[in-house]
Formats: structure tokens, sequence, C-alpha cells
């Protein structure tokens, strides 16, 4: 009885704590490439190129879902499965000088904004990854949830980053 008791105390002290904690989440990481810029953005934007250097596994739409069939582009997107969820990204803005922009919606109902931008560094390019979300469901939980995804982000986005720069520089090497 008494530990039915604590649990019940320490259930309502996190779900106290987590209304008033955020439920956005913001991940940035940066690594330089040893390559053109030109080589890199290339690489980030050619959406049959993602299979080769994310985590994240392209799996099959569900019913009734369909993305644009494009490489690249805006319009152009994937259905992906990896450790912070499933979902799927529609590429919305593209360009050398603004970077790759584009919107995740998971398969939870959550929303993020990403952002990859590329900066000349004269035979070397810098790339900065971000991303920006916010979870809503269940309101009690999504904070922690939230936690979980910046967490989980932080991995995945550093191993992007590691994968994308040994591609490229070893097929700038050829």
């Amino acid at each position: 009885m008494k530990t039915i008791k604590v649990l019940l105390v320490v259930a309502a002290i996190l779900a106290i704590a987590g209304i008033f904690m955020p439920q956005d989440y913001n991940v940035s990481r940066t690594l330089v490439i040893t390559a053109p810029l030109a080589a890199v953005q290339g690489h980030v934007e050619d959406m049959d190129n993602w299979n080769r250097w994310t985590v994240w596994d392209e799996v099959p739409p569900p019913a009734g879902g369909q993305l644009a069939r494009m490489e690249s582009g805006v319009g152009s997107g994937k259905y992906l499965s990896g450790n912070s969820g499933s979902g799927w990204f529609v590429v919305t803005h593209t360009s050398e000088i603004d970077g790759f922009e584009y919107t995740v919606h998971s398969d939870s109902g959550d929303k993020a904004l990403a952002l990859v931008t590329f900066v000349d560094q004269g035979g070397s390019t810098k790339v900065e990854w971000t991303v920006n979300g916010n979870v809503s469901k269940p309101p009690v939980l999504a904070p922690y949830r939230a936690l979980i995804k910046k967490f989980v982000l932080v991995s995945s986005l550093n191993q992007n980053l590691k994968n994308l720069k040994k591609m490229v520089e070893q097929e700038d090497l050829k």
C-alpha cells in the first residue's frame, strides 16, 4: 500500500512538472566537409542519396500516402523510420544561398522544421543541420517526449553528418 502511494505521488509530481516544461525542441549540429559546396549540397538535395548516408531507413508510404515522385527540389520527400519514430518529410525550399529546408511530419502528429545550410570555406564546406519541433500529444507527456526526441536527434544528426562527410570526401578523392 505504501509503495502505491509513493508511485502515485511521483506520478503526480511528474504530471505537474510536465505542465510547466517546454514542448519544443531545437537541435543544431555542424561539421566541416573537405569537399566543394556543390558536391555536398548535391548529396543532401538528392533524395536517392539519403539512403546512403542517413541513419533513417526509407519505408513504403502508408495506404493512401503518396509523395511527389521527384529526386530533388521543392515538393520532393521521403517516408522514413528511425530511432525517433517514423513519418515523412517534404522539401519546402532549396537554394545555394539559403540552403535546404524541409518540414517533418511524424506518424504521431508532431511537426518539425529542418534546415541544412552550406557555407563555402574555400575547398571545404561547413554544413549546419538544425531541427526545430514541437510535441503536443499527449499534453502531460509531451515535454518528456520532446526531451527524448532532442536526445535521439542529437545522435542521429551527428551520425548523419559523419556519414555524409565520409561519403562525399571519399567520392571527391576519385
